[in-house]
């Protein structure tokens, strides 16, 4: 039985739709056979999969993952048609009976059959992520929550919780949702991700170690807000569509609807060379556009009426008149056209707008297939795609025709209507409209290369792979070693102080694997002086985990910082180093030790522990060189604490927290 690791969000559109694809590809190029899973998910964005139609969100993540998308992946899609309603697709096919039932009666239904594929998935898959919905506490839908809830107990996930920290109030956020989750929910909560963070990483501190000094919780990361390659599936995501590249030559414009789908498809022309996308609410958006997209829709009559309403006909039509090219996809074929009739009562009946010559007629049964058709001939704009062979795929009730039979594609002057989505997906297409592409580069493969080497940098992938076991059949060794960069986005500092024989080194040693695995360099200062340090140096050697590198240097510790090759590097210990400094050189070569050291810590981006002592807690000694190594001691822990982003005392083996 695989193992489920589960990404929660505090909120809505907290990232965990992209930080669980990144995590499906990193698990993936890692060794393990991994699957997404999200019990339900509402959106009007649909692709084809075996067995009918899922969610984009998971139709991606099983890419990431390298797997074929099944609907498995994504047994309850909600596709909204109005405010107070759904269609209700289950296991890929829509379910109009359970569609009937209300909110609170349907969830147990669709849990029963959103259970059996997350067994199956567990069962054939070393792990499966699943992504939440929404956020998991909001206790007036706890008794329903499936998504959340149940899926969590049914997979025994371990689970990240994720924060918009762009929104403000992250901390808040997390803290509020650990402490309302079910009790015996809590503890899954294994660590806070803040993502979508702009700015200078230093200033979070101290909210981190408050944070788990209340929870128990680490935070394992800090992802940077990141313009990506991946599909969005919540609408919001219309304004947010990357920046154009280079000299923008084509003005394209989207009309965002109120029932919008698939928009996502648009998202790698947005990205190509000369062209600029841009969402379209009124009719002055329009103004300037060299080509407007009216995209499908999950209840066109409704979205038809949004558009007379603010004046939108009337600008398309004048666009169309003028010669600008005009598509229309799917629902926006159905728009385009001159009538919609629907005896079957699915969506409504409709007046189009009459620049395609259409007669749409609506059937109860709903076409859900994978489409691969050649253009015909086509004039002006569209031209250059005349006799092209593209692959997309169908989502649809609707059938149209203009008197001679059904179709694809329809053309009228500057107008052309499709029902194949995908099509502006497909880069001979974007070329022949658009240009070529010089990068030439598949954007979905690299994005997802691209996401899986943000969370080596990121996230502290050593600790989130320990909480699950390797695949099945492998070793410890299947896990990755940590890369050479820093794990949270920011280089960590912690310091460990306290008596002798506190449990430092020991604490020291687990905290500097749990970041790092074996990718961590053990920096020593001790000089074997005597018989008896010369001794304790061999024990130590023995003792030390031998996949460790190992670096000596009992002064320049800066530079030795600088020549180590792992990610983490522990420091053992400041004690001895200080010492060693001041025999040499005095407080000055202390001063300037510390000073240096916290400079090549922060330049190399390695996160770094440290050991040390307390020497301040005894009597006053009774000689100058005691007293001064004394205060140069201190002053060195004060320094160090003071930059750190946590710190801790060790008494008898215990932590007490000093940030």
């Amino acid at each position: 039985m695989g193992k489920a690791l589960m990404v929660w969000g505090c909120t809505s559109d907290a990232g965990k739709s992209l930080i669980t694809a990144a995590l499906c590809r990193w698990f993936s190029d890692h060794g393990w056979k991994t699957a997404p899973y999200k019990a339900q998910n509402m959106s009007n964005n649909a692709r084809v999969a075996e067995g009918g139609e899922m969610g984009c969100a998971q139709h991606f993540q099983a890419l990431a993952a390298r797997r074929v998308p099944d609907v498995r992946m994504n047994p309850v899609l909600l596709k909204p048609e109005r405010d107070t309603a759904s269609q209700v697709v289950v296991m890929g096919q829509v379910d109009r009976e359970i569609a009937r039932l209300d909110w609170r009666s349907r969830s147990g239904h669709l849990w029963e059959r959103a259970r059996t594929p997350l067994r199956e998935l567990l069962a054939e898959n070393d792990l499966v992520i699943l992504e939440g919905a929404g956020s998991p506490a909001e206790i007036n839908l706890a008794s329903c929550d499936y998504v959340n809830l149940s899926a969590a107990r049914e997979a025994g996930a371990v689970c990240l919780l994720v924060s918009d920290i762009d929104r403000g109030g992250s901390f808040a956020h997390l803290y509020g949702t650990w402490a309302m989750l079910p009790e015996d929910l809590r503890g899954a909560v294994k660590g806070f991700v803040l993502n979508k963070f702009r700015g200078d990483a230093s200033l979070l501190s101290p909210g981190p170690q408050m944070l788990a000094e209340r929870t128990g919780v680490p935070v394992v990361g800090v992802v940077p807000r990141v313009e990506h390659g991946l599909p969005d599936e919540d609408a919001v995501a219309l304004d947010h569509f990357p920046s154009p590249v280079g000299e923008v030559r084509f003005e394209v414009r989207v009309v965002a609807w109120p029932r919008i789908s698939n928009f996502d498809e648009f998202r790698r022309m947005a990205q190509w060379p000369g062209v600029r996308l841009a969402p379209a609410r009124s009719p002055e958006d329009l103004r300037g556009a060299d080509l407007v997209i009216v995209p499908g829709s999950k209840n066109t009559p409704s979205d038809l009426a949004w558009m007379r309403g603010r004046g939108i006909d009337r600008v398309l039509a004048d666009l169309a008149a003028a010669g600008k090219p005009v598509l229309g996809v799917c629902g926006g074929l159905q728009a385009l056209g001159a009538t919609i009739e629907d005896p079957a009562g699915v969506e409504g009946e409709a007046e189009g707008l009459g620049l395609l010559p259409l007669r749409t007629v609506h059937d109860p049964r709903k076409r859900v297939e994978r489409t691969c058709a050649r253009v015909p001939t086509l004039g002006g704009f569209w031209a250059p795609l005349s006799g092209l062979e593209v692959r997309g795929y169908e989502i649809r009730t609707g059938s149209s025709t203009d008197g001679s039979g059904e179709g694809l594609f329809f053309q009228r002057g500057s107008v052309l209507g499709t029902y194949l989505h995908g099509m502006l997906e497909d880069g001979e297409v974007l070329t022949r409209l658009f240009g070529p592409d010089p990068d030439g580069v598949d954007p979905l493969e690299k994005t997802f290369d691209d996401l899986s080497s943000l969370l080596d940098r990121c996230l502290d992938m050593a600790t989130i792979s320990s909480w699950i076991d390797p695949p099945s059949g492998g070793t410890s060794d299947a896990r990755p070693a940590a890369s050479s960069v820093p794990a949270t986005g920011a280089s960590r500092l912690c310091v460990l102080t306290g008596g002798v024989r506190s449990g430092k080194s020991r604490e020291a040693e687990r905290l500097a694997s749990s970041w790092g695995g074996d990718s961590v360099s053990f920096l020593a200062t001790a000089q074997g002086l005597d018989e008896e340090m010369r001794e304790r140096i061999g024990k130590h050697r023995r003792d030390r985990d031998g996949r460790w590198e190992t670096v000596e240097e009992p002064l320049d510790v800066a530079s030795a910082l600088r020549r180590c090759t792992r990610r983490v590097v522990l420091l053992d210990c400041v004690t001895l180093l200080v010492s060693n400094l001041l025999l040499a050189g005095g407080s000055d070569a202390v001063r300037s030790g510390i000073e240096d050291l916290l400079a090549a810590w922060r330049e190399s981006g390695r996160d770094l522990v440290v050991v040390t002592n307390e020497v301040g807690l005894g009597i006053v000694p009774d000689n100058a060189l005691s007293r001064e190594y004394r205060d140069q001691l201190g002053w060195a822990n004060q320094r160090l604490v003071e930059a750190s982003t946590e710190a801790w005392m060790m008494v008898a083996g215990r932590k007490l927290s000093l940030s």
